[in-house]
């Protein structure tokens, strides 16, 4: 069973990934782009899936939930959460509701990326 969260654990973190890159990139949105809106639903069902799954890991491998770096990876997915389903979606829904045509989500992808680099920093070393 541990061997499954693991490979869930990491499908989900790919994901968190890519979207998190893919913003950096392009920085620049077009209100329109359906693309914007997969990511605003990728992130989200990722982050609970990596929640659910590390939860499981944490259980099965007898971690403790109160070691400072769960703890702390805890608190991260719940900024990555609140950051695209607070900042990145209402920024999206002014655009949409002004007219916008472009958004710049640069400053938010940017910070997502850092959460995302110390998310992986803290699974890999597991201080």
């Amino acid at each position: 069973m541990y061997n499954f969260a693991l490979f869930l654990h990491i499908i989900s973190a790919f994901i968190i990934g890519y979207v998190a890159l893919y913003g950096v990139i392009n920085r620049v949105f077009i209100t329109t782009s359906s693309h914007l809106r997969i990511n605003l639903i990728l992130l989200s069902i990722s982050s609970v899936l990596s929640l659910l799954t590390s939860a499981w890991m944490i259980q099965i491998a007898g971690f403790s939930h109160s070691s400072l770096w769960i703890s702390i990876s805890y608190a991260l997915w719940v900024l990555l959460i609140i950051i695209n389903e607070v900042f990145i979606r209402r920024k999206f829904n002014i655009a949409k509701r002004g007219k916008t045509k472009e958004i710049n989500f640069s400053v938010e992808y940017s910070i997502m990326t850092l959460i995302v680099v110390l998310l992986t920093l803290l699974m890999i070393y597991k201080p």
